[in-house]
């Protein structure tokens, strides 16, 4: 199994989806398979036998796999992996999957004052280091890991299929995007194939297509705290994506101090603050990347959705339990 960069990017909560069936002749199937460093659960209701579901969903797992292949930056074969190892001002030949990733990825970095970074694999890599050494990088090292990590030093030339580096040590690094946009596509081709009514689970990410029978909306549940004695936070989607981040599990210590597996780019080190984000938005490559960017930015995070139309988020202190919402996220939540 290849994994993507999620060791370091793995969402806190756990998601539990409530779809209670509503009809004789609809069912409701589940099917998991392992990739990206997690599990994708796909489940569907409909009236089709579970050998026809069964047959559409494993091709969905195929289109997981596919973006895998594409993304991962932990297998020397991928085309992330392949990108990395090139030298500057060498035009790489992209795929048309990547291609739009990149300009997705391109328009978060512009509306959210670049604390989505794609180009931040350089310090992903010092990160992975530290974990395992139990030290900081020194300054040196740090100070040149974050002037490469900048979108600015890519060129991409969409009509012939390229990719460029400016600054040799840039690397592409698509942990804080690459699941919910995985996710993205997998519901496209259920709903394309007649499975209309489905959800996909990735991590911290859950991606719905439209309701169970008989019901408005799917209810995810979703525990910010991490402890299944805490109280858990409800949403209620249809064609629609949730996303957590956070650090209730993935922190290290050094020398006494907590950082967090996500990093800001402005410092190259892992965040200090102790909250989880919870973001809504129309689609999972969305809903995946704002989680991040709203925990590196912090309250003044809620403001970069006035650039994301149909999309709510909530930042919950882990110190105090206090919890900051944007104005309509009451509206889909209880």
């Amino acid at each position: 199994m290849t994994l993507l960069n999620r060791g370091f990017f793995v969402l806190l909560s756990c998601f539990f989806i409530d779809g209670n069936l509503n009809g004789k002749e609809n069912h409701l199937h589940t099917f998991s398979h392992p990739c990206m460093g997690t599990i994708f659960k796909v489940s569907v209701y409909s009236e089709k036998s579970r050998n026809k579901v069964e047959h559409i969903v494993q091709r969905s797992f195929k289109i997981a796999n596919e973006m895998d292949d594409r993304f991962s930056d932990y297998s020397a074969e991928s085309e992330v992996s392949k990108f990395n190892e090139q030298g500057s001002g060498i035009p790489f030949k992209i795929s048309s999957d990547l291609l739009e990733l990149l300009s997705i990825s391109e328009g978060l970095y512009h509306k959210t004052s670049a604390s989505f970074e794609p180009a931040a694999g350089a310090l992903t890599q010092l990160w992975r280091l530290s974990r395992k050494t139990k030290r900081l990088p020194d300054q040196k090292t740090l100070s040149q890991a974050i002037k490469a990590s900048n979108f600015a030093s890519l060129i991409v030339d969409k009509k012939n299929k390229t990719l460029t580096k400016k600054d040799h040590l840039t690397r592409l690094d698509f942990g804080g995007i690459a699941k919910g946009f995985t996710a993205d596509k997998m519901l496209n081709y259920l709903q394309e194939h007649d499975l209309k009514s489905c959800s996909i689970s990735a991590g911290g990410d859950v991606i719905v297509g439209d309701p169970p029978p008989g019901r408005l909306y799917w209810i995810i549940k979703i525990n910010p705290f991490g402890d299944s004695n805490s109280e858990t936070m409800r949403v209620k989607l249809s064609n629609a994506a949730v996303s957590t981040s956070g650090n209730v599990e993935q922190f290290i210590q050094i020398d006494g101090k907590k950082y967090s597996h996500i990093i800001n780019p402005k410092n190259g080190l892992g965040l200090t603050t102790n909250h989880a984000v919870v973001v809504i938005s129309n689609k999972g490559s969305m809903s995946d990347a704002l989680a991040t960017s709203i925990s590196i930015l912090g309250k003044s995070g809620l403001k970069i959705l006035n650039h994301f139309p149909n999309t709510e988020a909530a930042i919950i202190d882990l110190n105090n339990n206090k919890v900051i919402k944007s104005p309509n996220f009451n509206n889909i939540s209880k």
